[in-house]
């Protein structure tokens, strides 16, 4: 089995970024692909459990505030207290205006998805459209792109 570098703390992102390179040329050398792809994302969900993790976060918070509102690592990491994902409840405004606007907001994002929706449909080719001035136009489908990559699926 493909053992991976030593990760110790003082690596920087650059060192890292070398180290990524460095392991993605041994791991197609070795056929190694498929088992990496799968251990990369085990430890992807981990970290991410992990960093979801309100006692995670709270112990974190507890040992940086001990600091005061930040610190810095002895490798140059740094770790400030911050507030992240403010939210705004407009619920209690009772503001008639902002209602109104977002019940326009609700009818057009409709439209404009029934219309992407209605556009997707069409010919390469396109097709032609009256406007309401009476001009006749050609419309066409939207372009379509994608990037070739995989996903991986962890049992639960």
């Amino acid at each position: 089995m493909y053992q991976l570098p030593a990760v110790s703390n003082d690596l920087t992102k650059s060192q890292i970024k070398i180290i990524a390179e460095a392991v993605i040329h041994d791991l197609g050398e070795n056929g190694r692909m498929i088992e990496a792809a799968e251990t990369l994302s085990k430890m992807e969900f981990l970290i991410k459990e992990i960093k979801a993790s309100k006692n995670f976060v709270d112990y974190v918070r507890d040992e940086v505030s001990k600091y005061g509102k930040e610190l810095t690592t002895s490798t140059g990491v740094k770790i400030e207290l911050a507030e992240v994902g403010t939210k705004y409840d407009y619920s209690q405004c009772n503001d008639e205006v902002l209602s109104e606007l977002e019940f326009q907001l609700t009818i057009a994002e409709a439209r404009v998805k029934e219309r992407r929706d209605f556009l997707k449909t069409l010919p390469l080719s396109g097709i032609d459209v009256l406007l309401d001035g009476g001009e006749v136009t050609r419309i066409f489908p939207p372009s379509k792109s994608s990037t070739s990559s995989f996903k991986t699926t962890l049992n639960k």
